[in-house]
């Protein structure tokens, strides 16, 4: 049986949350309808995931932070809550990847604390700005290295961390997250290279994604499409 694509990209950013949550030590719940933080969890991550196109909106009104709406049919307004942006879902079907990174950047797969942090840190440079900081552990601590299914990417060039990625296996897909480069790396081929490597290609199972507008061409280019759109309550 195929899978609607927007379940598959549902239960992969669920599985994503929960593998960070646990690594934070931070309780949360699933069921049928939808996934929930228990507490509340830092800014940068959901405290509800809607995973059935029917479920109620009772089903994440009261939870400590912003909701994903995977199928956009939530009304969340008369619980407090507002739109804050619509994102679409791309889908790949499985398949190899032809792209090869630029000769000057090793990409890493992370299996070290230290390179937690040098993750961490390299993250939060390319989705902030360059000066950005950010006390270790805050967001990726490296409790997240005891999830197999967790695959975390640094990209360096000349031993200087400039971006990084991360890819989460489920059951039947690969969720691509993270991908970023710092600002003064970008355009380079280094995002396309850390996407490659998150997305996992020898797992054999398509991907998923929700890429920004700046992203969207460089995923359409690895052959993504645009399967859906969630909205995010704030």
């Amino acid at each position: 049986m195929v899978k609607d694509p927007v379940a598959l990209c549902a239960d992969a950013v669920a599985g994503w949350h929960s593998a960070w949550l646990k690594a934070l030590g931070l309780r949360y719940s699933r069921d049928p309808h939808a996934w929930r933080a228990l507490e509340r969890p830092p800014a940068m991550y959901f405290a509800a995931i809607t995973l059935h196109p029917e479920a109620p909106a009772e089903a994440v009104a009261t939870v400590p932070g912003s909701v994903c709406d995977n199928w956009q049919v939530l009304s969340l307004d008369h619980f407090g809550f507002r739109v804050w942006r619509t994102e679409p879902w791309f889908h790949r079907p499985a398949g190899p990847v032809s792209a090869g990174p630029p000769r000057e950047l090793d990409v890493i797969r992370v299996s070290t604390a230290a390179e937690v942090e040098e993750f961490e840190a390299v993250s939060v440079r390319g989705f902030e700005n360059e000066d950005a900081l950010i006390a270790p552990g805050a967001i990726h601590p490296p409790a997240i290295l005891d999830d197999p299914d967790m695959a975390i990417f640094l990209g360096r060039v000349d031993g200087q961390p400039i971006g990084a990625a991360m890819g989460y296996r489920t059951e039947d897909a690969v969720g691509v997250f993270g991908v970023t480069v710092v600002a003064s790396a970008r355009r380079r081929g280094y995002g396309t290279a850390l996407t490659c490597a998150a997305m996992l290609p020898e797992s054999g199972l398509p991907c998923v994604l929700s890429p920004s507008s700046e992203g969207a061409p460089l995923y359409a280019n690895l052959g993504f499409s645009r399967v859906g759109e969630l909205t995010i309550w704030s």
